[in-house]
């Protein structure tokens, strides 16, 4: 099927996207720190939990992984998307406000009720505020039966686009980066009887 003007500029984006963070990965120092609690092989499937301000730093962090990234239907989600599909990662599309989001969910854990994969969502996304965790990555988690697995990055050098609501970080090349994977949290009944809020209290520490 030929593509139209608006799938070639995402295309493009997506690819100068793709291509300038794996330059900035391979010309920086990368530290990870608890990156051995994913690697065990016996472990439950996961869904790692970022800020959405470090979304794009995070891209190469977790290559090789069998990994399903939320993300929007509007344009940004059409370059994230994209984008995602580069490094290989699958990506599902849900709308970036709660209407009708509660179809979407059944969805995502319909599709993912036999998948193994892990997945990938914003803490505070898609709107914010920021850094104020959502309960969403908790109750896919537990209606999934996954773990949470929040991720911080911490970055030397950057850009940080202040009129964003996110503060979305652009890391530049030849960096120092540390990319901490904390301790697995385990969703439980009385998690969700609370809606999440100690597990929120949690990763809150983690900003």
């Amino acid at each position: 099927m030929r593509k139209t003007a608006k799938d070639r500029i995402s295309d493009i984006v997506s690819t100068l996207m793709y291509k300038y963070i794996n330059f900035v990965y391979r010309s920086s120092k990368i530290i990870y720190i608890g990156f051995e609690k994913i690697q065990l092989p016996e472990r439950v499937s996961t869904v790692f939990a970022f800020w959405h301000g470090d979304s794009y730093s995070l891209y190469p962090a977790l290559v090789g992984k069998k990994l399903l990234v939320i993300t929007t239907q509007d344009r940004r989600g059409d370059f994230i998307s994209d984008t995602c599909h580069k490094f290989d990662y699958d990506s599902y599309r849900m709308p970036d406000t709660s209407n009708n989001g509660g179809a979407y969910v059944l969805g995502l854990v319909r599709a993912m009720s036999e998948d193994s994969s892990d997945l990938a969502i914003s803490l505070d996304g898609p709107l914010g505020p920021y850094h104020i965790p959502k309960v969403f990555p908790f109750a896919v988690a537990y209606l999934l039966k996954r773990s949470v697995t929040p991720i911080s990055i911490d970055i030397e050098k950057k850009l940080i686009l202040k009129n964003r609501w996110d503060n979305f970080k652009i890391p530049l090349p030849y960096n120092n980066i540390t990319v901490t994977f904390h301790n697995i949290i385990i969703p439980g009944k009385n998690d969700k009887a609370e809606d999440f809020k100690s597990i929120i209290d949690q990763v809150m520490k983690y900003s």
